[in-house]
């Protein structure tokens, strides 16, 4: 009996310090992040967000690894946005009007002719309007770190858009926003939300006959193929939020959460540098490769699409925040 309550201490206490000395090892574990992008890795946003990505790495002395899949390897922006909600994505740069799904007032960034310019652009998503923006996505599942710039939006179609009546009737495809529905079914189009990885060979198969984009990405995912004519009109700011999971952010020390910060404005600013550097060799390129490159009066298009800003104004926060944007300097 008295050799029986030695051996059950003695099991009690090695399974006492086996738990003991695993405790570390549990601490020491490395947070990985798996950080999607749509982008191939060459494209001005992979680019930026694997600067971001680079910068966490090397400060986090191996407590914490970000991740990056290009390719639209994790999904498309609404695949991702729900994977974040869920745990599955950590992270993603996801675009605001596809995030308006939870946060509708997120839309003010894709009004039309809203942006004087891109300095106006950057000023106004690293000022309190962006910052008072961000904040509404925390209770939905994202810790939004800040906006970047994918550049703007521009027609490109099979066919010349000259006017807003040459849209009239056609399939567009437009990103999974309400906002953009809304917007070219106002030009007499047919808009179908269709997801970034499958514009290419929804454009080839003849399912929508015209889309709009950024330029930049016009050249390196190859759409002056499937749509060879590209209008000059920077209608709309393409703005993502570059956002993360609250499940993983809450997993963070408060100085990891400042190191991630300020990483990701880092490669926010790297991002928005390329693209406007990119633009105008982009549109270059494509030329040089066959594309048909047509500049326009815009003043037919801004008044085309002035009444969304009646219809739209009390979802995207009202006239006030609209005016807080336009009297940014």
């Amino acid at each position: 009996m008295r050799t029986q309550g030695w051996t059950a201490t003695l099991l009690a206490l090695l399974t006492v310090g086996i738990l003991a000395a695993a405790q570390p090892a549990l601490a020491q574990g490395k947070l990985v992040c798996k950080f999607g992008v749509l982008g191939t890795p060459d494209y001005p946003g992979t680019i930026g967000m694997q600067r971001m990505a680079d910068r966490i790495n090397a400060a986090a002395k191996g407590e914490l690894e970000v991740q990056i899949f290009p390719n639209s390897q994790l999904g498309g922006e609404k695949e991702m946005a729900e994977g974040m909600r869920l745990g599955s994505v950590c992270g993603a740069p996801v675009n605001a009007a596809v995030l308006s799904v939870w946060v509708p007032e997120g839309q003010l960034f894709d009004m039309p002719f809203l942006f004087r310019d891109d300095g106006h652009a950057y000023r106004v998503l690293a000022g309190a309007v962006g910052k008072q923006m961000a904040a509404k996505y925390e209770a939905h599942g994202f810790k939004v770190v800040g906006f970047l710039v994918n550049g703007t939006r521009h027609p490109m179609g099979k066919f010349p858009i000259i006017t807003p009546d040459d849209v009239k009737g056609k399939k567009i495809r437009v990103i999974q926003s309400p906002l953009h529905v809304e917007l070219w079914k106002m030009l007499g189009a047919n808009p179908t939300p269709i997801a970034f990885p499958e514009i290419y060979n929804s454009m080839q198969t003849g399912v929508v006959d015209a889309m709009d984009n950024a330029k930049t990405t016009y050249w390196i995912s190859k759409f002056y193929e499937v749509a060879p004519h590209i209008t000059d009109l920077g209608h709309i700011y393409s703005i993502s939020a570059v956002a993360f999971s609250t499940s993983f952010w809450k997993k963070l020390t408060p100085a990891q959460q400042a190191m991630v910060q300020a990483a990701a404005e880092e490669g926010i600013k790297l991002q928005d540098k390329l693209i406007a550097e990119g633009d105008d060799e982009a549109v270059k390129k494509a030329i040089a490769a066959g594309a048909k490159y047509h500049k326009v009066d815009k003043a037919p298009w801004q008044k085309a699409m002035a009444p969304i800003y009646t219809n739209w104004a009390a979802k995207v926060g009202g006239l006030e925040m609209i005016r807080a944007v336009q009297d940014t300097k």
